[in-house]
């Protein structure tokens, strides 16, 4: 999907943000990539550089420490999970749903990851989606 079609697609379910936020710089996204030693889906950059300009329910996680939604970062997200214990070292955490369950993508599957749902209740893990374009193919429904 292009960064058109996404937006298309997100204006349809989701409000616009109310303030003017920041999106990941460049060294933003090599420094993350470097990180989990994984270069990120396309359609997961547009989506994440997105949400500065829409609200999503939850807390999608942010890539940068800028002027943002003020959620968590993926790194920061990332690092507690892993300190608690019993996280899988490849999955990357982008969307807190609750309760210490959240979205994935799975690093060693990059560039092109499936979409993985992490319930910490259950310590399980489901795919949801065999890519991210798929994923958000299942917005509309999964926010109705």
């Amino acid at each position: 999907m292009t960064r058109d079609e996404i937006a298309n697609l997100l204006d349809g379910i989701l409000d616009k943000e109310l303030e003017n936020l920041d999106i990941p710089s460049v060294s933003d996204w090599e420094r993350i990539e470097k990180k989990f030693k994984c270069q990120f889906p396309m359609e997961f950059r547009f989506f994440i550089e997105s949400m500065s300009e829409y609200s999503f329910p939850g807390d999608i996680l942010n890539v940068s420490n800028v002027k943002t939604n003020g959620n968590d970062t993926i790194e920061f997200t990332y690092d507690y999970e892993m300190k608690q214990g019993g996280w899988e070292k490849e999955l990357i955490p982008f969307y807190s749903v609750d309760n210490g369950d959240y979205f994935c993508l799975l690093s060693n599957e990059c560039p092109n990851t499936g979409v993985y749902y992490y319930s910490h209740e259950e310590n399980n893990i489901e795919k949801e989606a065999v890519n991210f374009e798929e994923w958000l193919n299942q917005l509309p429904i999964f926010l109705s």
